[in-house]
């Protein structure tokens, strides 16, 4: 979604209750495994209501969360106000993020990339503002491995898509992640079970911008 649009006023509104259930069943604690990788000046894509604030750590100095939909975006602000690092809000799209080159340490990536329209231009941005050596931190649901469900995901894309404020259920992220040039340092993929099977295949883990 490009910042300019309208967004999702009642997926915005929803989308706590929906997640809560993942939240209480180990979502919760998958966000801050990942986020433990998190240092120095933080820019987090597609920050949602905020569900990731108050699981930064202290080696965090500062998070800047960016959201295109103007409706995420308020319930950001609000959450950020709770957070015990210093996180301010930003109406923008994770294909332009508004940084100088080479200026930020990590770049938080949870459940964003499936929804992003343009994921390429998306990294690519990533690359851009992080420091040689920054890391890309991410927790994302993925393309199945099993080819039974990589083409029921195929199958259910548009409408999935349609519901879920323009989720892509069959994207493989992992492989968009090195063709952008950055290197996985850590990558784990998992079931979790909490989801609905076609979202339930995940990956977590850490991606370095070449020095």
């Amino acid at each position: 979604m490009k910042p300019g649009g309208r967004g999702h006023p009642v997926f915005a509104w929803i989308y706590d209750r929906v997640a809560g259930y993942e939240e209480r069943h180990g979502l919760s604690e998958l966000r801050q495994e990942v986020l433990r990788d998190a240092r120095g000046r933080v820019v987090e894509l597609g920050a949602g209501t905020g569900l990731n604030f108050p699981r930064y750590p202290a080696t965090v100095d500062e998070v800047v969360a960016t959201e295109p939909d103007p409706h995420m975006l308020r319930r950001a602000a609000r959450a950020a106000e709770k957070a015990r690092v210093p996180i301010t809000t930003k109406r923008a799209g994770a294909e332009e993020l508004p940084f100088e080159d080479d200026s930020i340490d990590t770049v938080v990536a949870t459940f964003v990339l499936c929804t992003v329209p343009d994921p390429a231009a998306a990294l690519a941005e990533a690359k851009r503002v992080l420091k040689p050596c920054g890391a890309l931190v991410f927790l994302e649901h993925v393309r199945a491995e099993d080819p039974k469900l990589a083409r029921w995901q195929d199958r259910i894309r548009g409408p999935w898509g349609f519901f879920a404020a323009g989720c892509h259920p069959n994207r493989d992220t992992p492989a968009s992640i090195e063709r952008a040039g950055f290197e996985l340092e850590r990558i784990d993929r998992f079931p979790f079970a909490p989801a609905m099977p076609l979202i339930r295949p995940h990956a977590m883990g850490v991606a370095r911008k070449p020095a």
